[in-house]
Parts: C-alpha cells; sequence; structure tokens
C-alpha cells in the first residue's frame, strides 16, 4: 500500500471514530502536539480537540458527517464532507431550535510518523446560520 492510500485510511479511521464518538480511538490516531486551524481557533493538542468536539457534540448531540471525496498527496489528505445535526444547545450564542440541520465542509489533514500532525477546517458556517435562521443569504440568492 502506498503512502498516500496509508494516509487516507488513517483518516478514515479518525472519520469513523469521530462520529462513533471513541475517544479513545480518536485519541490514538492524533499527535500528542496535533494543532487544528479552524473557522473561530487555533486548538493544540489532543485534549484542546477532545473538549471541542465535546462541546460540539453537546449542541448537536446526533452530529455526525459522511465523506463526499478524499484526495491524498504525499502528508496531505484532503476530504469534502457533509455534516449534520440537531440544534438542542446553545451555539455561538444561539439558543437551541431544535431544528435538523446540515452543512459541509473541506478539511485537510498532515500526517506524519503515523499520525495526524495537523488539520485545517474550513466550513459553510454561513449556510449553518442561515439554517438556524439567525442570517439571510446574501441578497442575489433570495428567490
Amino acid at each position: 500500500m502506498s503512502d498516500e492510500e496509508e494516509h487516507k485510511e488513517l483518516v478514515r479511521q479518525y472519520l469513523r471514530a469521530f462520529n462513533e464518538r471513541e475517544r479513545d480511538e480518536i485519541s490514538e490516531l492524533l499527535a500528542e502536539d496535533v494543532v487544528e486551524h479552524s473557522i473561530h481557533e487555533e486548538l493544540h493538542g489532543r485534549d484542546a480537540i477532545l473538549d471541542f468536539l465535546e462541546s460540539h457534540f453537546d449542541v448537536f448531540p446526533d452530529y455526525s458527517g459522511s465523506t463526499d471525496a478524499m484526495i491524498a498527496e504525499d502528508d496531505m489528505v484532503t476530504v469534502r464532507y457533509t455534516v449534520s445535526g440537531t440544534h438542542t444547545d446553545e451555539y455561538e450564542g444561539i439558543e437551541p431550535t431544535g431544528q435538523k440541520i446540515e452543512w459541509t465542509g473541506i478539511a485537510i489533514y498532515r500526517v506524519e510518523d503515523d499520525e495526524i500532525a495537523e488539520i485545517w477546517i474550513e466550513e459553510d458556517r454561513l449556510g449553518l446560520l442561515e439554517q438556524l435562521e439567525v442570517a439571510d443569504p446574501p441578497a442575489h440568492l433570495r428567490i
């Protein structure tokens, strides 16, 4: 198996553990000093990422994702994904709506020594906020 295929399999294991809330497995797949660059903040270390995921699962308890596409080159794996969940707790100051929402994103994972060492995440948070009815779509997109 090529390095790229091994890296893709590592990311698949991470995403499966993520969906199944397997905290121990997630921890094993992340480097101790992993860095996640996300839309709101930068997280440093396994525990910071695990704590963030736990708080996200509190807000969207049925949160789950699916992989739409995966591409690997050298030590990088890119995943285009779709996630969904029901908004049952406060999110970014927004009171729970009970709405089932769905949004898309792209994550890039850098693999080092058979662990995920760095993650970059870009998500359609505007689409998420529109579904929560706290943001309007741009005027030229309204029907």
